[in-house]
């Protein structure tokens, strides 16, 4: 049987543990109390030490306890939820355009505006304290504002083309009967051109009834294309009508954001500030957490 030597090394480990045991319990009574006293803003601190210690307390070399914090990881839906009740009366104010919903616990969708067709916009992290906008939303909107500085709209140059290419359809309709007639003069012509033509054809009649074989090519693409125009020119005047309304809505969701920041790159640096902002405004001037309707 195998001896087991006992020295000061098992009471150093012994301390070790009954040390990581205590500093648990102080974290998840802090943490309790916090939830029960709804002070969203140490819950935050508990939630990332290191991110309250730079953007809050503007301290840096703060390192996380990661052997106390992932006592919550299992949690994060419920603390999300939970948390979003404040986080979500504050961008109320804050960001007056945006609208939330909690699609499954703690996990939120963001509309942009109560209109019409209204675009699903991003996600919002509420333990992150971030929204997580669609890429693809987000650049909409971004090149919106960027093309706005020269008069212009997202979609005016694709409706523009194809307004183009609608009215060379609609011309190729109202003009059928003058290419029947040219068809008719060139079948003429072609056939003067070969009667005349013998074993031995000129250079000058072959050119001219290449030509000609060419200009009635020309007419028969036109008379084809004709035929699926109107059913073209509606399918067109369908996507008109979808960028326009694009169109509609970014210059609303661009008038919002100016309203409320007077500027797009404002706008960016709130998002930025997000964090920092809002649980700078958690606490009253005795350090106390006010409700929002307080401040």
């Amino acid at each position: 049987m195998a001896s087991v030597e006992t020295n000061s090394d098992s009471l150093d480990v012994t301390q070790v543990i009954n040390q990581q045991i205590i500093t648990k319990i102080k974290y998840l009574r802090r943490f309790n109390d916090a939830i029960s006293n709804h002070r969203d803003r140490e819950i935050y601190q508990l939630l990332d030490n290191q991110r309250y210690a730079k953007e809050i307390e503007h301290r840096e070399q703060q390192p996380n306890d990661k052997g106390v914090m992932n006592l919550v990881d299992d949690l994060a839906d419920q603390l999300s939820n939970y948390l979003s009740e404040n986080l979500i009366k504050y961008l109320g104010k804050t960001y007056p355009f945006f609208y939330y919903e909690e699609y499954q616990t703690g996990h939120y969708r963001i509309y942009f505006g109560n209109w019409w067709d209204r675009r699903q916009f991003g996600e919002l992290d509420v333990l992150n304290v971030r929204f997580s906008f669609d890429e693809t939303e987000y650049e909409k909107l971004r090149t919106a504002f960027e093309l706005s500085r020269d008069n212009k709209r997202y979609n005016s140059e694709r409706i523009n083309k194809i307004s183009s290419e609608n009215d060379r359809l609609q011309d190729l309709i109202d003009h059928q009967r003058e290419r029947e007639e040219q068809k008719e003069a060139l079948q003429e012509e072609l056939k003067d051109i070969s009667s005349r033509s013998g074993i031995w054809e000129s250079s000058r009649n072959k050119e001219s009834r290449q030509e000609l074989v060419e200009k009635l090519q020309k007419l028969e693409d036109q008379e084809e294309e004709s035929r699926n125009a109107a059913q073209t020119i509606k399918d067109n005047e369908r996507v008109v009508l979808s960028l326009s309304k694009e169109n509609t809505i970014l210059s609303y969701e661009q008038k919002s954001i100016i309203d409320t920041f007077g500027s797009f790159e404002d706008f960016e640096l709130a998002n930025r500030n997000l964090y920092a902002n809002y649980l700078a405004s958690l606490n009253g001037e005795d350090g106390k957490q006010v409700d929002n309707d307080e401040q």
